[in-house]
């Protein structure tokens, strides 16, 4: 059997959808393959273990959190930065179909479980901790740099831009957490307007 990106990219996104039902305790690679809707022989072709699987998984999240905006000019800081924190909080079809060809039903709250799945994986395994810092990293990066365009050109006053990216990067990633951990309907809602205070804070409308 020869290597098909086609169908090591399917097996990550019925991987993508298991996790977010079965959590990582008892997912399985049979769960995986009824997904997949395949023998789950398969799998081994492509990943040596479960864990092998979910780490490359952990590229779908940079594709549905940061895109190709890291490779885009900011044309206006504000609208991309508000526009960046919807895309975590509220991924959308479109979005997260740039990632992945067949997204879940419910894109948002199968992103939101299986983002705490695995950072929570990342506890006890560093392998894990490394692939999650990278994408945290990534995410970051994409903060700073339109963070920084805004300042540059005179959208948003001077401000301690890894402070501020790391400020609203934790309250992403914790609206992320409590909207899957706890029955708090408001979580993402509180999230966003807190994001939206810091935008208005830091925009230069002087």
């Amino acid at each position: 059997m020869s290597d098909n990106p086609g169908t090591k990219q399917r097996i990550r996104e019925a991987a993508f959808r298991a996790l977010a039902e079965h959590g990582y305790a008892d997912l399985s690679i049979k769960d995986i393959g009824e997904e997949l809707g395949q023998n789950p022989s398969i799998i081994y072709h492509y990943f040596d273990s479960k864990d092998d699987l979910l780490l490359s998984m952990l590229d779908d999240f940079v594709g549905i959190f940061v895109g190709r905006r890291l490779e885009q000019p900011v044309t206006d800081a504000e609208t991309e930065l508000s526009a960046f924190v919807d895309q975590v909080l509220h991924p959308s079809t479109e979005q997260v179909e740039q990632a992945m060809d067949s997204p879940p039903a419910d894109i948002e709250t199968t992103v939101a479980r299986v983002f705490v799945e695995l950072w929570a994986h990342a506890t006890w395994d560093d392998a894990f901790r490394e692939e999650t810092t990278r994408v945290d990293g990534r995410m970051r990066e994409v903060l700073t740099h339109v963070i920084q365009a805004g300042i540059d050109d005179e959208q948003f006053r001077p401000v301690d831009v890894e402070l501020t990216a790391d400020h609203v990067l934790f309250l992403l990633k914790q609206g992320l957490h409590t909207r899957t951990t706890t029955n708090r309907d408001d979580a993402v809602d509180r999230v966003q307007l807190l994001v939206d205070g810091i935008i208005a804070d830091i925009s230069d409308d002087d």
